[in-house]
């Protein structure tokens, strides 16, 4: 049996509508986020990490969200938290 983020990107990288800028920020974000316990996330570190703009990093994370992928939770100050969906765990593997 494949580990839950294994299976999640296995989920996440056959999925047509997911664009390349959101694969990017998925791919980055999975190293960091868990399934349990929610994360705060700037976008702005995420957007000098990955050496994208904020907007299309705000993009890929609204289509991250409307897959259910990501989970917002709670703003902590000016981060936003977010955990990976555990609904997704299981997957479509």
């Amino acid at each position: 049996m494949l580990h839950h983020h294994d299976v999640l990107s296995r989920t996440v990288s056959t999925d047509r509508e997911i664009t390349l800028e959101a694969l990017r920020v998925f791919t980055y974000l999975s190293r960091r986020l868990h399934f349990d316990r929610p994360i705060p996330v700037l976008q702005s570190e995420l957007a000098d990490a990955l050496g994208m703009q904020r907007p299309n990093v705000n993009r890929a994370i609204k289509l991250l969200e409307t897959k259910q992928i990501l989970l917002r939770e709670s703003k902590l100050g000016r981060a936003i938290t977010f955990r990976l969906n555990p609904g997704l765990e299981g997957g479509r593997a």
